[in-house]
């Protein structure tokens, strides 16, 4: 018996072929009288402990060879851990449906369970997102995009989170599978996923001015200032994804969202990784206006596609409108794969105020053989994204270029004479509101009612990044 206390599978091997099971059992009943097997059980787990912002730790729920169910309470796990109750709640999603009794999920950073638990009301708060969002109308709803996002807010920590709710049924790993694996500060990071009932809660880095559309929808066209600041970031989150041979599928202003001193990228479920130098999808992924030509046709495309569209979000950006639906009635939404297939690019929708090397950008991004255009890598080196230090706002964060544009043009306004400053039925005066509309653009009250808008993180500098 001195080769029992080994962990050597092949002794153990050994061990079971020359002793036959009740000869076992005899065993085990003389060293566990009781039948308490309960000191041996953290042994059958493999842990591995790491430490996150919570003091808390992570652990590895794998048994040797087989997986733990995770279907049973919120824990701290790791990335595996995460990726394996995906796909649990995606290959039990049917027996799920009207038999949970307890939330269950993988944690990974910011949120803390309780015995765990962690209960909707008793532990995290729920509000409504797009408070002061203005519905443009289901024509740009991306096809099989599921879940309701929400503000999320952790009643001890009071820290703020994204919550997007998935229905079981319509959950796949894929929701979750490129913000585990791939981190990166230009993409929003994911804290954990909790089952709840009949839907899964997806826990995220929060988006603390609201997304590109909202802005784009409560204020109107960007100035290029703006435009660059949100392409830099945007690229640099392409560029790590397109290393890791990831394509987005659905670079759109709804998938791009602000924090305090960057924008990231949200919205993974349509992403794929590649796994040759083509990806050959079995249906159409993605939003139809943004989409690049060579994506319509389904018959391959890059990660260059991600280019296309952030090309066409740009002039969204530019213009208030995405590309085509000023020239084409939203009547004619159904034939716009037709129009994108036969007349793309779109430079006639280029803003007509657009700087000479901010086109020539977008003409790069726009082109329309996959293989001449630009990737981002390439993009980031352009011209257009590095105006003359002059030209820059001197600031630190967008937020921080808003707010002093903004106390300007009030200082300037508090400085006209009485008599005009006071006219409400003045043209001029009504001009002025309007400006003032347009320069809030990306100031929205979104943030503030949050109660976490943070406009200044330190001096200003020179330069934005």
């Amino acid at each position: 018996m001195e080769y029992m206390s080994t962990d050597s599978d092949k002794e153990i091997d050994l061990l079971l072929t020359h002793l036959n099971m009740s000869d076992v059992i005899d065993i085990m009943e003389n060293f566990y009288p009781n039948g308490e097997l309960a000191v041996y059980e953290d042994s059958l787990i493999t842990m591995h402990q790491e430490t996150n912002q919570n003091g808390g730790c992570k652990e590895s729920l794998l048994f040797r060879g087989r997986e733990v169910s995770l279907l049973s309470c919120v824990r701290y796990g790791t990335e595996e851990d995460l990726l394996a109750f995906a796909n649990q709640v995606s290959n039990t999603a049917k027996q799920i449906n009207g038999q949970r009794q307890q939330e269950s999920g993988i944690l990974l950073n910011m949120i803390t369970p309780k015995n765990g638990r962690y209960q909707i009301d008793s532990d995290v708060l729920l509000f409504p997102w797009k408070l002061t969002y203005r519905n443009i109308g289901s024509d740009f709803i991306p096809r099989g995009a599921f879940g309701k996002v929400y503000l999320a807010q952790d009643r001890e920590t009071k820290k703020r989170m994204a919550c997007k709710l998935v229905p079981v049924e319509q959950f796949k790993p894929s929701d979750v599978e490129i913000q585990v694996r791939f981190r990166h500060e230009n993409i929003a990071e994911l804290y954990g996923a909790i089952l709840w009932d009949e839907t899964i809660h997806l826990f995220m880095e929060a988006g603390e001015g609201g997304s590109v559309m909202e802005k784009l929808e409560s204020c109107g066209p960007m100035r290029e200032f703006e435009i660059i600041w949100v392409t830099k970031h945007i690229l640099k989150g392409l560029d790590f994804l397109h290393s890791k041979g990831v394509i987005h599928h659905d670079i759109k202003p709804s998938n791009i969202v602000f924090m305090s001193t960057k924008a990231v990228l949200v919205d993974f479920g349509l992403s794929v990784q590649m796994t040759d130098d083509t990806y050959y999808p079995k249906d159409l992924r993605g939003t139809e206006i943004y989409m690049s030509p060579e994506v319509i046709l389904c018959r391959g495309h890059t990660t260059k596609a991600d280019i296309y569209s952030m090309g066409a979000t740009i002039i969204h950006m530019q213009t208030g409108s995405p590309p085509w639906v000023n020239r084409y009635p939203r009547t004619s939404y159904p034939s716009y794969l037709y129009i994108i297939h036969k007349q793309a690019p779109p430079l006639e929708d280029i803003a007509e105020d657009c700087s000479t090397s901010m086109r020539e950008l977008l003409e790069a991004a726009l082109e329309r053989n996959p293989y001449h255009r630009l990737s981002a890598a390439d993009l980031l080196k352009h011209e257009a994204l590095h105006p003359p230090p002059e030209d820059q706002p001197r600031c630190q964060s967008l937020d921080s270029a808003l707010f002093e544009r903004k106390r300007l043009l009030t200082r300037k306004e508090l400085e006209l004479p009485e008599n005009i400053a006071d006219s409400s039925s003045c043209t001029g005066s009504l001009e002025e509101s309007e400006l003032l509309k347009r320069q809030r653009s990306l100031y929205i009250d979104l943030g503030a009612l949050a109660g976490y808008f943070n406009i200044v993180r330190g001096p200003p500098t020179l330069e934005y990044d």
